[in-house]
Formats: structure tokens, C-alpha cells, sequence
């Protein structure tokens, strides 16, 4: 790959977690006057999750693709993320720190917020030139 393509892939997913940040904040605003005010802290956590998901998703790919040193050594980072992220929202939800359904919608502001970075980004070929 090149440089250039470097630069874009790194643009891409900034944009994309700038979207995801920006959903997030919006879901934790606007939630809890439909759920409670109660539902106001797991609405923002599930937005952190889906944000670090994001970011720790996006860095394993960078791992894979431009490798600084083996492959083999992104797969235990990737399989130790899924494991944070499935044993974090057990404990969350298990122990009462989060309610599961406003956790959940403030977690959609992971592909709402992809959905809206790719669709305000201009395809690849379709620039005039």
C-alpha cells in the first residue's frame, strides 16, 4: 500500500469514530426523555463501548494490514478485546451498574455512526479529475 492509501484509511476512521463519538452524545442526550433520566448513564456507556470497539477494532486491522512486526502477535490483542467487551457488559449489566436495553441502544450508535461516515464520504473513482 501506499502512503496516500494510508493517509485515506486513517481519515475513513477517524471520521468514523468522530461519528460514532457525535451519535453517542446525541442517544445519551436524547434517550432518557423516552426512558428515564435513570437510563441516562447506560445510554453513555454503551456509547463508550461502542467507541473503544471502534478504536480497538480499527487498531487490530492496522495490525493486520501493516504489520511493524509478526501478524501472529494482533491475535491474542484481538481475541483479548472480544473477551474484554463480552465479560465487561456481563459484569455491567449482571451487577446493576447498567440497565441491558439503554446499554444496547447507546451500543447502536456503533453502526449508525459507520453508516453516516461512509455515506457522507465521497466513493473512490467518483472524483472528476
Amino acid at each position: 500500500m501506499t502512503t496516500a492509501t494510508e493517509s485515506t484509511d486513517q481519515n475513513g476512521i477517524a471520521s468514523a469514530i468522530w461519528s460514532v463519538a457525535i451519535i453517542g452524545a446525541l442517544l445519551t442526550a436524547g434517550v432518557p426523555s423516552l426512558l428515564g433520566s435513570s437510563s441516562r448513564l447506560s445510554v453513555g456507556m454503551g456509547a463508550l463501548l461502542a467507541l473503544g470497539n471502534l478504536w480497538a477494532i480499527s487498531r487490530t486491522v492496522r495490525g493486520f494490514l501493516y504489520p511493524a512486526g509478526p501478524r501472529a502477535a494482533w491475535i491474542p490483542l484481538a481475541v483479548l478485546k472480544f473477551a474484554v467487551m463480552f465479560l465487561g457488559v456481563l459484569v455491567l449489566v449482571r451487577e446493576g451498574y447498567a440497565q441491558l436495553l439503554p446499554l444496547v441502544i447507546g451500543y447502536g450508535a456503533l453502526p449508525v455512526g459507520i453508516t453516516i461516515s461512509q455515506l457522507k464520504s465521497v466513493p473512490p473513482g467518483s472524483e472528476k479529475g
